[in-house]
């Protein structure tokens, strides 16, 4: 063998080469990682990039996948597949004779595994990134759910159920704020890097109380305001 032969035969060698596997199996190792992918290089990473690394063609790709955008469709449709809220209303109900801080505790205990690494990267990415995915219906808050907390809370603040009294702005940004300091969790882990050294168990409890005496001082204070409080604008 001459040393050129040699040599192309090495870099045949070097690189990995995919099985040959049925199509829905294909496309199901494609779209994992490319969830990887797209969560450590972002969404303008080449495709061809991500070809290589999973040992395939460019070509081959959009053999499964129409284009780049129909692929990172894939990538949130998989790994978001469950709605954050999908079964929290239910799990809120079925505590109702509990205090407060334990129902959110119980509910966050549930939906917070949900964002793993790769999920709570690809949530950065697609912000930093200007990607119109992930639908934030599945990420967000339904409406639903926040005035399902906000009655809970209306109630044993003995103020005026949402029957009587819409939900107000102010009280819905007091619901997001809390959603929001629960995935700081996930952020100080798999984003910034930070060092934990609370549990999740522990961490989620300590925003829950922190969390719970807050609103309800905010609440007792937003439904005693000023009407020129933008606050007090009914939330649509």
């Amino acid at each position: 063998m001459t040393d050129a032969s040699a040599e192309t035969s090495s870099r045949a060698g070097l690189r990995r080469r995919a099985p040959r596997l049925a199509g829905d199996a294909r496309r199901a190792i494609i779209v994992e990682a490319a969830s990887r992918f797209f969560a450590d290089q972002g969404f303008s990473g080449p495709t061809r990039d991500l070809a290589e690394s999973i040992g395939v063609t460019q070509a081959l790709l959009y053999r499964y996948f129409e284009s780049k955008e129909a692929l990172i469709k894939s990538v949130f449709a998989s790994v978001f597949r469950d709605r954050w809220c999908d079964d929290a209303m239910g799990r809120f109900e079925a505590t109702a004779s509990q205090p407060m801080v334990d129902r959110l505790v119980d509910i966050y205990e549930a939906m917070l595994p949900r964002m793993t690494p790769i999920a709570t990267r690809l949530l950065f990415r697609a912000g930093l990134d200007s990607s119109s995915e992930p639908d934030q219906d599945a990420v967000g808050l339904t409406p639903g759910f926040v005035s399902a907390l906000i009655e809970a809370w209306r109630e044993e603040e003995k103020l005026r159920p949402l029957a009587k009294a819409p939900l107000l702005e102010g009280e819905r940004a007091l619901v997001h704020a809390m959603h929001d300091a629960m995935m700081m969790i996930r952020v100080r882990e798999h984003v910034l890097k930070t060092a934990r050294r609370l549990g999740d168990a522990a961490e989620i409890r300590q925003v829950a109380e922190t969390h719970d005496a807050g609103v309800r001082a905010v609440l007792r204070r937003l439904h005693e305001g000023d009407v020129s409080d933008e606050r007090l604008v009914v939330s649509e």
